[in-house]
């Protein structure tokens, strides 16, 4: 059955009246009409909301670039913070608000480049220059970044003029002197000349005829002035700079400090290669570059960290196998500890003549290893290139596969200590239980793909070579009959008692058998 409706009787209007006439079921019967248009309806707080949040959520306007500084994920740092925080000098804007080396220094870095080129008004006009354009790279700067800067364009661009100013000066350093007691010999300013004074005034600007309004003059005179802060006279404390500028969050762009130089060079600074000095400034840090490296033009350098990964790693991909050995199936990703390998029949050695601590290789029962000087700063060290190569996509995970390697062959201390007496590990910890937790603890919650292991021909031969019986029983022959030079003489003494015995009942047969 159905019936005619009128619409006039259920949603009246304050305008002009629609009339429509439609056959409805009665099923579909409002109850009781509406009091009011849908237009008349507030509409919820909860909906805006969620297009406030939509609208936060649009894609920012950086241009086309990756990011290449990045904030640890919190799987990666948990339980490990500390290592990926700057302990003396902070750089960037992750930790703009840390004052561990006061912005005060590195105001007197900055000053000291302007002062180098011994003018005020060059150096006014080289300090607006920078300004200028580091606001101008304010967009192409926020893109490197994984989580957004909460900087605004002027703080940020000062913060990249302080850092940047702060590693330049580093740098030139190395191109002066590679002696720590070079670095000590420079004198002290004053307090009052740490930053740029604030001149107040009245001075009316002749040339467009303005009110009057105050001046700001940069006071750098015509001497170049020499920094030092007397906490970088510390060795330690110059030690721990340069760990710190190897840290993943701590970071600026490279081509900021390369601007920045560009700008502040004096005629002095002629041919200087910025990436080759930030190479000498971490020459002391084990483990070194590859040997045959040559050094990234500065602009393919993303910052300090990815030079110095870069310096560490093979310049031209390695396979994962040779072809002649290639398998069906994806390689192991474990292989027993160093001491177990060791009962099993392989043997370890330290290969000095490697091109790069990274260079592992196994041949005829025989693991070669490059030695690694485990120090107290090689646990930030190697979290933070491991962090790195987990973060940027594309790039090439030797360091987080080298340290899965080492965490297989160590297992507790004395795996550590058979390293240690092969010449493997060079031990600079207290203890060999403290080597081996720090390899136990680096791959937690990493991940890396064995398709692109460089290793994966190693893990596959030492398999292979460890699951074979007749090295296992040679082995375990040598460890049970010549495990000490008495115990060979005494084996021995006994199989030379055997063979006379033997021959002394041959020579018995012999003569019963032929009599004389």
């Amino acid at each position: 059955m159905e019936l005619e409706f009128d619409m006039d009787d259920a949603v009246p209007s304050a305008s002009t009246v629609v009339r429509t006439t439609q056959k409805i079921s009665p099923s579909l019967l409002p109850v009781s009409p509406p009091e009011s248009n849908a237009g008349d309806i507030e509409e919820p707080s909860w909906i805006g909301s969620v297009r406030k949040q939509l609208n936060s959520a649009a894609p920012k306007p950086y241009p086309g670039r990756q990011w290449t500084i990045f904030r640890v994920p919190d799987h990666i740092r948990r339980g490990e913070g500390e290592a990926y925080d700057p302990l003396v000098v902070s750089i960037g804007p992750y930790y703009w608000r840390n004052t561990s080396i006061s912005k005060d220094h590195k105001w007197q870095c900055v000053r000291y480049l302007l002062s180098r080129h011994r003018s005020r008004e060059r150096a006014s006009e080289l300090l607006d220059r920078c300004l200028s354009k580091l606001r101008a790279l304010d967009t192409k700067v926020r893109s490197c970044y994984s989580e957004d800067v909460r900087q605004d364009e002027q703080d940020l661009a000062l913060t990249m003029l302080r850092d940047g100013c702060f590693i330049i000066h580093l740098l030139l350093k190395q191109a002066k002197t590679d002696s720590v007691e070079a670095k000590e010999e420079e004198v002290v300013l004053d307090v009052e000349e740490e930053k740029i004074e604030v001149e107040k005034g009245s001075k009316e600007r002749l040339d467009h005829g303005k009110e009057e309004e105050n001046i700001v003059e940069l006071e750098i005179g015509e001497e170049e002035e020499v920094i030092k802060n007397p906490l970088l006279g510390i060795l330690w404390i110059w030690n721990l700079v340069a760990y710190d500028l190897l840290k993943l969050e701590n970071q600026i762009p490279f081509f900021v400090v390369q601007t920045l130089f560009d700008i502040l060079a004096t005629p002095a600074d002629k041919g200087l290669d910025l990436p080759k000095l930030a190479l000498q400034l971490f020459r002391d840090i084990h483990p070194n570059m590859s040997r045959g490296f040559a050094s990234l033009p500065a602009s393919q350098v993303h910052h300090l960290l990815h030079l110095f990964h870069s310096s560490l790693v093979p310049s031209q991909p390695q396979p994962s196998s040779p072809p002649e050995h290639v398998c069906a199936k994806s390689p192991p990703e474990w292989i027993p500890s160093a001491t177990e390998l060791t009962r099993g029949g392989i043997k370890f050695k330290t290969n000095e003549a490697a091109g790069s601590f990274l260079d592992v290789s196994f041949k005829d029962g025989i693991v070669a290893i490059p030695p690694l000087r485990v120090y107290d700063y090689t646990n930030p060290l190697f979290r933070n290139l491991i962090a790195f190569e987990q973060c940027y996509p594309n790039t090439r995970t030797y360091v987080t596969i080298y340290a899965a390697f080492m965490d297989c062959i160590i297992d507790d201390a004395e795996d550590v200590k058979l390293l240690d007496a092969k010449g493997i590990l060079v031990n600079r910890l207290s203890t060999d239980e403290a080597v081996a937790d720090l390899f136990n603890k680096l791959c937690v919650q990493i991940h890396y793909a064995s398709d692109r292991n460089y290793l994966a021909d190693v893990f596959v031969r030492v398999t292979e070579y460890h699951e074979s019986k007749l090295p296992q029983w040679r082995a375990e022959l040598i460890r049970n009959y010549f495990s000490s030079p008495w115990v060979g003489i005494a084996v021995a003494a006994a199989v030379l008692l055997f063979l006379l015995t033997i021959e002394q009942s041959v020579f018995a047969a012999l003569s019963y058998f032929r009599p004389p």
